[in-house]
């Protein structure tokens, strides 16, 4: 045995490694609007949620919502009535191009998020339960601020809001109003269901 290796077979240790390891298989890092940080304080029928979808996929025409709601009153999921309709009719984004936020934010700490899910790995193959909770939690922080700082980071490369939106809100920043929907961007450690 080479000097500082451990044998994982030393005193039963490898049960424990693969209930650490498959703890770890079963952990989750979301970051996003979970539901009861969506709701808005002015009452908006749009909630933080559902507007940051829009922003990161723009606004369907009047036409494909039509259809699509047609295809859903009659049972169809929404996601194969959105799929039906992008195969048949492409995806024409109107009037709100899209302005990502979640995915590219992510992308672009990857490297540093990824250490902490790599000390996640390292802690749970070192039976440190504490410790690969921890690094999870460091993860999901690295990706909510990431997102948080996405709103303003010159790398997201967002179209310029139009006049007549400069105009209404007095603001030439996209996505920055109140900034209610980019406060409640968060993140949570999760089993796996």
């Amino acid at each position: 045995m080479v000097k500082g290796t451990v044998s994982l077979q030393q005193n039963g240790s490898t049960g424990s490694i693969r209930k650490l390891i498959e703890n770890l298989s079963k952990k989750k890092v979301l970051v996003g609007i979970p539901q009861e940080n969506a709701g808005r304080p002015d009452g908006d029928t749009i909630n933080n949620a559902e507007l940051l979808y829009v922003q990161s996929h723009g606004v369907r025409s009047e036409e494909m919502r039509q259809e699509m709601t047609e295809n859903t009153d009659k049972g169809m999921k929404y996601s194969k009535a959105h799929s039906l309709y992008i195969k048949e009719h492409g995806s024409p984004m109107l009037n709100i191009p899209p302005r990502p936020v979640l995915e590219p934010a992510i992308e672009s700490q990857k490297d540093i998020i990824g250490k902490q899910l790599a000390a996640a790995s390292t802690a749970a193959i070192e039976k440190n339960p504490q410790a690969m909770e921890e690094a999870l939690n460091k993860a999901g922080m690295l990706a909510e601020s990431a997102a948080k700082g996405w709103f303003d980071n010159p790398e997201n490369g967002w179209p310029p809001n139009a006049e007549s939106t400069i105009k209404k809100k007095g603001s030439d920043h996209p996505l920055i109003d109140t900034g209610e929907m980019r406060k409640s961007i968060t993140y949570v450690v999760r089993d796996k269901e």
